[in-house]
């Protein structure tokens, strides 16, 4: 039922301008406001050490990433998006790509990250990415089939799929690993102080990075007034010490620091409904 529901406003929806959608977003953001109350008191303390949080316009652009995750397709990209793209600090990543070898992108749900997946080939990267089983399979295969049409290598996580060492090989191929990498799915995760307050962070890039000893770009894709930006942050290696536990720990905090600076930059479009500090659970 839900794979046709997402097929229907696929249909209704790709021949559509993109501002056509960012008008439909409003009711649909205003009844998701109204009716989870509970949810939005959760989500309006953050205020506390989120300068600007709004929490509407939060979900509200919760709302256009999804509507724009259906909307998309290849041509559409190319017509309304990839001409009204900047991208910011793209001398970092021509540098990381001059030698050919892999690095992770660390990517925070921040702005619309299936929207930087075309300006893959453009800017010399082999992407992969790890997709979350599903229960609906018609569904993972949609999701999946609409990212390696754009340009993105999948591959599936989840238990028994041995994911970190087909992510090792790949990085060692060369491809350049795109990673969630600031909310872990489930109660669990590695402490680390976020935004001044405990949060749990997976351990995955961090470890790939430790693993292979490639590094680590932060990076996000965002919307300011009526442009596009593709925006990128400062690399850095996860140091390798004797002590594995004190190797993550530290990447993880400079990761922490990364995210946040990205985040920053527009605290609204970090549509991240699900908890993230340990406080939150």
């Amino acid at each position: 039922m839900k794979f046709k529901i997402i097929k229907l406003l696929h249909n209704i929806l790709k021949n559509k301008k993109l501002n056509t959608l960012y008008i439909i977003s409003y009711p649909v953001a205003l009844f998701y406001y109204l009716f989870f109350p509970i949810q939005n008191y959760k989500l309006s303390k953050r205020k506390d050490f989120l300068n600007n949080y709004n929490v509407f316009k939060v979900k509200l652009n919760y709302v256009k990433y999804w509507l724009e995750t259906i909307w998309l397709t290849k041509s559409g990209h190319s017509k309304h998006v990839l001409n009204n793209t900047e991208i910011v600090n793209r001398e970092v990543v021509d540098k990381l790509t001059k030698n050919k070898s892999g690095f992770i992108i660390a990517l925070p749900h921040l702005g619309n990250w299936e929207f930087a997946i075309p300006f893959g080939n453009e800017l010399n990267l082999k992407l992969l990415a790890v997709a979350e089983p599903l229960e609906d399979k018609n569904i993972l295969n949609w999701f999946t089939k609409l990212r390696e049409n754009l340009g993105c290598e999948i591959i599936l996580g989840g238990k028994g799929q041995n994911s970190f060492e087909t992510l090792v090989n790949k990085i060692n191929s060369g491809y350049h690993v795109c990673l969630l990498s600031e909310r872990h799915v489930g109660k669990s995760g590695i402490g680390v102080e976020f935004f001044n307050n405990l949060a749990a962070f997976p351990k995955g890039p961090i470890a790939l990075s430790l693993k292979t000893q490639v590094p680590i770009l932060p990076a996000t894709f965002m919307k300011f007034k009526n442009k596009y930006k593709l925006i990128f942050g400062t690399p850095f290696i996860v140091p390798n010490f004797d002590n594995e536990a004190q190797s993550i720990q530290h990447g993880l905090k400079v990761l922490a620091l990364e995210l946040e600076k990205l985040i920053l930059l527009d605290p609204n479009q970090w549509h991240s409904i699900q908890p993230v500090w340990t406080s939150e659970y």
